[in-house]
């Protein structure tokens, strides 16, 4: 088989198929499992949203050691306002995830 005998068609219907799965990966990157997104649509990103800012007010703190604060307050939050509490692996990716979105709107 020589590559010369391949059809336009054939090229152009690769090319399709290559653009859509790619743009798929890249849509995909940025979204949680289903079941992260059921911990954010109870606790909203509102309230994530919040103890990241809460955390990013002190000044002293490393970016390491405020996503720890972050994580931190939204357990207690959780906690107070919402009478359940949250794994901090589960705490951690939320505000992770929060926080990518946090720090594109502030540019």
């Amino acid at each position: 088989m020589n590559l010369d005998s391949v059809s336009t068609q054939d090229w152009v219907t690769l090319a399709v198929g290559i653009i859509g799965f790619l743009t798929a990966c890249v849509s995909r990157t940025d979204r949680l499992p289903v079941w992260a997104r059921k911990w954010l649509k109870r606790i909203g990103v509102s309230r994530i949203t919040d103890a990241i800012e809460r955390a990013a007010a002190i000044m002293e703190l490393t970016p390491d050691q405020r996503r720890k604060q972050a994580v931190i307050y939204l357990q207690k939050l959780c906690i107070k306002e919402l009478g359940f509490p949250i794994p901090a692996s589960i705490a951690n990716l939320l505000v992770e995830h929060v926080y990518q979105q946090w720090k594109r709107n502030r540019r």
